[in-house]
């Protein structure tokens, strides 16, 4: 028997190799898809509605993705739980399931009852069109339902993580961009309103969570409460997930507060703006996190040196994912405005610019959270997305006072990139990244080329239409993100 294990471990290898290279590459594809499905949608939504009936509700959307995210860590903790337990032991696991699932029912019935409650009362603050305002009840309960439903897919998504199937939601994602894509062509003809928008916009919204537990459904069914699974599972999990809680809302701050501090100084038109350049960083942060997420299992299980392989190849990856978004942004910022939302958005092409720095910040921090949630300290990791809450809340409001665009999105992101530093050190300090001088020149030479890539862009802009512009830029981009596709795919076999 002995002979065979050998053989075992390498076969076993090679499919989680093979799994890796399928999660990158899927959720390249389908993070894409809905990254240049929501952006291009952006425009078309104020088009129907217009821009401040549109930024109304991208402060409630922006409160359904506050919310949604609040787990206080109990995502990142289903994960971590549930990659212990062995996969041999099914009852073990399913009991760990069920436990999980009914603590974020709880959880979703809470957060759903506090927007509905809370959230018109932030309303009162904007100066509503008179047009809107019969919209704002059915709109609001609207996105009560979608955020509870929300919430409750963070628990079959965080399931799936653990199962490394994260493919499943986002192949989900995908089918909702091109849901919510259709609807928007249904209500182009029809002169749809603001409420028409949100229907469709919470239809897609749902699709993904309801998928999620349709897939959580199969793999275990829904089980009974078992006596002693509270004990076992609920408590260990509500403890692990105190700890994650600290990061979890901290670094929900950092990424929507700044949307609610512009709505009430800046006008709903600021607001709308600040969103669509939210949007865009949300984007970069998504796919860099595609990028990294699915390292998780494979950090987690891995052997120190092993460990050493797999994080500089997470670093790699998400860097020059980074890299390669950063690049439009700061040689075209004003013609990707004009193109995508029109050219009343123009005036905030600096501060689109300025949204580089996040994705950078993003580039280097998610890498080294993931080793101090996976296996450092977790406490540390969360004291440090609080620093950056800290840092972040009362610079926006200071910056926000300028009445400047570009001072108010420096002021949120320009933190993360500070602290992104010290989270790099300290996931190193807690497991040893054993970077090399080859890993140095590595880094070095991408970040010369995706200036060298900038400053030509640049150039190019001064003798070249928007268009034209942005098309070269998207043409040549989409080459070298081909090739990082095939060297992934090279990777995974």
């Amino acid at each position: 028997m002995a002979k065979h294990q050998p053989m075992a471990r390498l076969e076993n290898g090679t499919e989680e190799k093979s799994r890796l290279g399928t999660n990158i590459l899927w959720n390249y594809v389908s993070g894409l898809t809905s990254v240049f499905g929501l952006l291009l949608l952006y425009p078309l939504a104020i088009h129907v509605v217009g821009s401040e009936s549109y930024g109304l509700w991208v402060l409630a959307i922006g409160g359904i993705q506050l919310l949604t995210m609040s787990d206080f860590g109990l995502g990142t903790g289903i994960v971590r739980s549930l990659t212990e337990i062995e996969e041999t032991e099914l009852v073990t696991r399913r009991r760990f399931v069920t436990t999980a699932v009914q603590v974020f029912f709880v959880l979703a019935v809470l957060l759903s009852a506090l927007y509905v409650l809370l959230f018109p009362v932030y309303l009162r603050q904007l100066d509503i069109p008179a047009a809107d305002k019969p919209a704002v009840v059915p709109m609001v309960i609207l996105a009560g339902v979608t955020l509870f439903v929300s919430v409750l897919g963070r628990a079959f998504n965080s399931i799936l993580w653990a199962e490394d199937r994260p493919d499943i939601e986002r192949k989900a994602a995908v089918v909702a961009i091109l849901l919510r894509g259709l609807g928007y062509g249904v209500l182009l003809p029809l002169d749809g309103g603001l409420l028409e928008i949100v229907l469709v916009e919470c239809f897609s919204l749902m699709v993904p969570p309801i998928v999620c537990a349709v897939a959580v459904r199969r793999r275990y069914a829904w089980q009974t409460w078992a006596h002693g699974a509270w004990a076992e599972h609920g408590k260990p999990l509500l403890r692990m997930s105190s700890v994650l809680s600290i990061g979890s809302l901290s670094q929900l701050g950092v990424y929507q507060l700044p949307l609610f501090i512009v709505g009430p100084t800046l006008g709903l038109h600021a607001a709308t703006a600040f969103g669509a350049l939210m949007r865009v960083y949300q984007s970069c942060r998504l796919v860099v996190s595609w990028s990294a997420l699915p390292f998780t299992y494979p950090l987690k299980r891995a052997e120190r040196r092993e460990f050493a392989r797999q994080i500089k190849s997470c670093l790699n990856l998400t860097l020059n994912v980074g890299l390669l978004m950063m690049v439009p942004l700061i040689a075209l910022p004003g013609e990707l405005l004009e193109l995508w939302v029109g050219p009343e958005f123009v005036f905030a092409a600096t501060a689109l610019g300025v949204v580089s720095l996040g994705v950078l910040a993003e580039a280097v921090a998610q890498p080294a959270d993931l080793v101090l949630t996976l296996r450092g300290n977790p406490l540390k990791a969360s004291m440090l997305r609080l620093l950056t809450l800290v840092l972040t809340v009362p610079a926006t409001f200071l910056a926000a006072s300028s009445g400047q665009l570009d001072m108010v999105m420096f002021a949120a992101v320009g933190p993360s990139l500070l602290v992104a530093g010290v989270q790099s050190l300290a996931a190193s300090r807690s497991e040893p990244f054993r970077i090399t001088s080859r890993d140095w020149i590595r880094w070095a030479i991408a970040v010369t080329v995706a200036s060298l890539c900038a400053v030509v862009f640049i150039a190019a802009a001064q003798y070249l239409t928007p268009h034209l512009s942005v098309v070269t830029c998207a043409i040549v981009l989409g080459a070298l993100a081909l090739q990082a596709m095939r060297s992934v795919r090279r990777t995974a076999r």
